[in-house]
């Protein structure tokens, strides 16, 4: 059984609609989502309809979570994303927002033994990013599945912990996964990648019980795309 994995969609109804078709075109069975469907780009309503019209089970990402949660404490978060979370209560429908309020924060498959979460396994501070081995290494010491796949960095990476072993970080490639070993697998971004690669990003993977991860683009370039400002009622955060 194939599983594609995406996450940070953010708005960016083009750059999705193409990286599920990729994946659907590679006989993936299952997609899952690592959150952040909203935030950033300017069609947060269309992301959640597609999501939900295609069955993509999603766990909630830190814009999915503040766009629902005036009232929580933004210090910290860039002010082009607040602004971003006001206007998305305002153009996104009640049913779509109460989709969000629905979401969990981890999906788990005991039977190909793996999870999915948004950010780091680490519990505080939240919504951490893991970015470097010491990030990778805090997250292990929380992740309960031999494989985790994650978003919230927009950079598909892979972290590798054996215990008594040194945390391996790197790059996602293309690779066999090792047996025996914890790994974290970063999806990248589906909708404001930043590793230097302007396409949509996710992976293929075949769980744990099929240890193999592939890391894909989809022939979508996110420069062509359409974002926010004028051709989406004002969102006030072009990308």
């Amino acid at each position: 059984m194939l599983v594609g994995v995406i996450g940070d969609i953010h708005g960016n109804i083009e750059a999705l609609e193409a990286m599920v078709s990729f994946l659907k075109s590679h006989s993936v069975t299952r997609i899952l989502c690592a959150g952040d469907v909203v935030g950033y780009g300017g069609a947060p309503g269309e992301c959640v309809d597609f999501i939900r019209e295609n069955k993509i089970a999603c766990v909630s990402g830190n814009h999915d979570f503040y766009t629902l949660h005036p009232e929580m404490n933004h210090e910290g978060i860039r002010e082009d994303a607040v602004e971003v979370f006001e206007w998305n209560r305002q153009v996104m429908t009640q049913e779509q927002l109460t989709w969000l309020s629905n979401l969990p924060m981890v999906l788990e498959s005991k039977a190909l033994h793996y999870q999915v979460r948004h950010a780091s396994c680490q519990p505080y501070p939240a919504w951490e990013y893991v970015v470097n081995e010491r990030r990778a290494a805090m997250h292990f010491l929380f992740q309960q599945m031999p494989l985790c796949f994650n978003g919230h960095s927009h950079i598909p990476i892979l972290a590798m912990h054996r215990p008594g072993s040194k945390v391996m970080f790197a790059r996602l490639r293309n690779m066999k996964l090792p047996r025996g070993m914890s790994i974290l697998v970063g999806v990248g971004a589906v909708g404001q990648p930043r590793d230097g690669d302007p396409r949509a990003c996710g992976v293929i993977s075949g769980g744990a019980s099929k240890p193999r991860t592939d890391h894909w683009r989809s022939p979508c370039v996110r420069g062509h795309l359409r974002h926010g400002g004028e051709q989406h009622s004002g969102c006030p955060c072009p990308v």
